[in-house]
């Protein structure tokens, strides 16, 4: 059709009406095959043609149709362009004709109102380093004509009006719209995440103290768990961050009981330090004995991590028991993996002259002092904890020696 067209043309006058229908017809046919950049072209020259006579060639109604087809096709060019550029003189043809549209045009159809915020959105934010704040004052004025004009919005109007606060920055205002979309839409999975994030964002703000902070987190945790009632956010990364948002309120019961079940589960990695977290968790809620139970069961998991005993040797020797502590330093020295050996076999001299095994204490005080560590050149308490190593070995030998007539 576009090669019988194109025979034509040479045939017609260049300023007649045959030309201008034909190139309103060829602009048709182009969009048909996508060929959005050529339908526009060509639709422009039927328009101009028309435009130029005298009287027009087109009668009001379907120079209205071509110009609606003119900014809907620059439009559809803008969004396929890779070239900020190019993109951004399209989105101005598709934002001119609209205007053109709207201003001759009867009483617009939400839907074109809705096309025109869109258009404004887009060219508001061509540019990304250069946000145009105007425009989205504009987009955001037609969207809020539609949200008042209609008893039951469109879903798109939700989704432009969202999109214009979260460029504008209005974070709080998103969370609200997002509430809202949530909640009318809860099968639309890639909004959670933008609630909870809008959330996040809220309680991280600079000017907030803790008490202030605590009610988005509190709403982050709920998004989730709603999420979580819809299939959604359960991948083991959005456990652990539910997890730390009970950590976060300081629901430490909570966020232990979450983070063990989740490790038994797999609904959270089964990673070391996800084990070292749970004990922690235990012991800042006075469950010490739950504490060494995971503990020792995450030594077991993982043998050649030094970690696990570490920390059980830490809770041993806080509970005074100096032989269990000694045991367990050992074994964190023995499978390695240790973020600071030097501190542990600091920690297994303090034990060793604890229990009175001097000579192992000064063993272990040897090798600390052995090992490169940024904090050892300033530790005042190794070269104390050394000199009283050595007054008791002094004692003790002194003890052991005859006395003299």
């Amino acid at each position: 059709m576009i090669a019988l067209l194109d025979a034509v043309i040479p045939t017609v006058g260049p300023a007649s009406y045959d030309l201008a229908f034909i190139q309103d017809m060829r602009a048709r046919l182009l969009a048909g095959k996508d060929q959005w950049a050529k339908s526009a072209e060509t639709m422009e020259i039927a328009l101009q043609l028309s435009d130029a006579s005298s009287p027009k060639f087109f009668d009001k109604n379907k120079t209205l149709e071509m110009v609606l087809f003119l900014a809907q096709i620059n439009y559809q060019e803008a969004t396929t362009v890779k070239v900020p550029e190019t993109q951004r003189k399209y989105l101005a043809k598709a934002s001119e004709f609209i205007k053109r549209w709207l201003a001759t045009a009867p009483k617009p159809t939400p839907e074109i109102m809705s096309f025109y915020a869109t258009v404004l959105l887009q060219q508001a934010v061509a540019d990304p380093k250069n946000v145009n704040h105007e425009l989205l004052k504009l987009a955001r004025a037609e969207i809020d004509k539609l949200f008042q004009s209609s008893i039951r919005p469109k879903e798109n109007l939700y989704f432009l009006l969202l999109a214009i606060l979260q460029q504008g920055s209005d974070v709080a205002r998103s969370a609200e719209v997002l509430e809202l979309i949530v909640n009318q839409f809860p099968t639309k999975k890639d909004y959670w995440p933008q609630l909870w994030a809008s959330y996040l964002n809220l309680a991280s703000d600079k000017n907030n103290d803790e008490a202030s902070a605590r009610p988005h987190f509190i709403r982050a945790i709920n998004t989730v768990e709603r999420a979580q009632a819809q299939g959604f956010m359960t991948t083991p990364k959005d456990n652990f961050n539910l997890v730390s948002l009970y950590i976060q309120v300081n629901q430490f019961g909570k966020a232990t009981d979450l983070l063990y079940a989740g490790l038994k589960n797999g609904g959270i990695e089964n990673d070391p330090k996800n084990w070292i977290y749970l004990g922690y968790y235990y012991l800042q809620i006075n469950r010490n004995l739950e504490a060494l139970a995971v503990l020792k069961e995450a030594a077991n998991l993982f043998p050649t991590n030094g970690q696990f005993d570490l920390q059980i040797g830490e809770i041993y020797r806080q509970d005074e028991k100096m032989k269990d502590a000694r045991h367990h330093y050992r074994e964190a020295l023995r499978k390695g993996g240790l973020d600071r050996p030097y501190a542990v076999h600091t920690l297994l001299a303090n034990v060793s002259y604890e229990v009175e095994d001097f000579d192992e204490a000064l063993k272990s005080i040897v090798q600390a002092e052995a090992l490169s560590d940024p904090k050892k050149e300033k530790d005042a308490y190794l070269a104390r904890l050394k000199e009283a190593i050595l007054a008791a070995i002094a004692d003790r030998d002194s003890s052991k020696s005859p006395k003299s007539l």
